[in-house]
């Protein structure tokens, strides 16, 4: 799935003007990309030998909430996308459509959503009947997850959404996340409406696919999401509808999250009010608004803690202008970010004469 590397699983080592590894930044360094291990430091090398490249890297943008089937396919900044809801069969066909406009883009899918009979999403518009796989009751569970696994799904997506229809119980739901523990695989849940959201911190779920905006949870619920799952963020989606109440409802949710220790993710429910993969600035911004800082921002940006939950090698990296030295600085320089695969780091004419320039 996606377009990793030009040699899947092959390791390059290059020395660059700075990187970003593990959340600390390291000045003329030697970095190994490419393999399982994703961007790390490269000790065993001979940096002597190395012409030093003019960029600085660090671990891949990621968005962790798209809907590929809705959007353009276009190269960007973007490295890693994982798309959460389309029809399981046109997967692997749209992901190579992308990864052909771009190909440091790898792509990861959870396939069709599982919801209720007549559950969100199936009366929304948006989303095709294939995109929707209705489950009965806990009976049905386990071969609903089998049917996205199959179709190469690295994630199983939930829909409760209390707001647009019935929702799965909980039996069905706790069968899903067994299914899928199972497997695998972690699960990922649209929450919309009260009390979704406790439903599934408390059932299983690994993955809130947006930051809960119908209602304020309470510190203790929050408390117990920060321990149990990770929260992709979507914050710019309230900024395109206009609703300025579900922003504040949803910042203050992140930002009690984030100071809890919870593990947030970048992503901007692509396909809903936006077509084209990338950063978007009033993400970024809702982000500092949460109080991530631009430490936080970033390790957002980068999906940090995601490989935890999806066995997912960031085998890809972005690249940034060599004098990117901080966290404030990426911020600054995102619209000159670009995704690069291991093989587009070899040394060039152009970037060789570069290399006796020292970082500023």
């Amino acid at each position: 799935m996606g377009g990793a590397t030009d040699r899947e699983g092959v390791e390059r080592v290059v020395r660059v003007a700075r990187a970003r590894i593990g959340g600390a930044w390291h000045e003329d360094v030697v970095v190994g990309l490419g393999s399982d291990a994703g961007l790390r430091l490269a000790p065993e090398a001979d940096r002597a030998a190395l012409e030093r490249l003019p960029i600085a890297l660090l671990p891949p943008l990621t968005d962790a909430h798209v809907h590929l089937g809705l959007a353009e396919p276009a190269a960007g900044a973007i490295g890693r996308a994982l798309d959460l809801g389309w029809v399981p069969a046109a997967l692997p066909g749209i992901a190579a459509a992308h990864a052909a406009a771009a190909p440091a883009l790898d792509v990861r899918w959870a396939g069709a959503l599982l919801t209720a009979p007549g559950g969100y999403p199936s009366r929304s518009g948006w989303a095709p009947a294939e995109a929707v796989h209705e489950v009965a009751g806990a009976q049905e569970a386990a071969a609903a997850v089998a049917a996205q696994v199959a179709a190469g799904a690295s994630a199983i997506k939930v829909a409760l959404n209390a707001d647009a229809g019935p929702v799965l119980d909980d039996l069905a739901l706790v069968a899903i996340v067994a299914a899928a523990r199972v497997a695998g695989r972690p699960v990922a849940a649209h929450v919309q409406g009260e009390g979704q959201a406790e439903r599934a911190i408390d059932h299983g779920v690994r993955i809130l696919a947006h930051a809960p905006w119908t209602e304020r949870l309470d510190d203790a619920l929050v408390t117990r999401a920060a321990e149990r799952t990770a929260w992709v963020t979507t914050l710019s989606m309230h900024v395109r509808d206009g609703d300025d109440a579900a922003l504040a409802t949803a910042v203050d949710n992140v930002a009690r999250f984030a100071r809890a220790g919870g593990a947030v993710l970048h992503g901007t429910d692509l396909g809903n009010g936006t077509s084209r993969l990338g950063v978007e600035a009033d993400e970024v911004a809702a982000l500092l608004a949460a109080g991530l800082g631009a430490s936080g921002t970033v390790d957002a940006l980068t999906g940090s803690g995601l490989e935890l939950l999806l066995p997912w090698p960031a085998r890809t990296a972005t690249a940034l202008p060599p004098d990117v030295a901080d966290d404030e600085a990426v911020l600054a320089a995102l619209h000159e970010a670009r995704a690069v695969r291991a093989d587009d780091l070899a040394p060039t004419d152009a970037t060789a004469a570069a290399t006796t320039e020292e970082p500023r």
